[in-house]
C-alpha cells in the first residue's frame, strides 16, 4: 500500500471522528493491527495485535510511515 493511500485513509477516519471507524489490516485471514482515529481529535491510534501495543500519533504523515513500515516487515494481504 503507497504512503499517499495510507495517509488518504487516514485523514478519512479522522474526517469522521465522531463516529467510531475501526480499519483492520490482516495477514493470512487473521488480523493484525487495527487503526483509529480517536473520537473528536485528529490523533490516530494503531494498535498492534502480534504484540499488543499501542502507538498514538498526531501526525498523519508518521502514521502513513509507521504503517507502511509495518506493512513492509509483515507482508500484510
Amino acid at each position: 500500500m503507497s504512503k499517499e493511500s495510507l495517509i488518504k485513509m487516514l485523514e478519512t477516519l479522522c474526517q469522521y471522528n465522531n463516529v467510531e471507524i475501526r480499519h483492520t489490516l490482516s495477514s493470512n485471514e487473521q488480523t493484525v493491527m487495527t487503526v483509529r482515529c480517536l473520537k473528536h481529535t485528529r490523533t490516530i491510534e494503531i494498535t498492534n495485535l502480534k504484540n499488543n501495543t499501542v502507538k498514538l500519533f498526531d501526525n498523519i504523515e508518521e502514521s502513513a510511515e509507521a504503517l507502511q513500515l509495518f506493512i513492509n516487515e509483515n507482508t500484510i494481504v
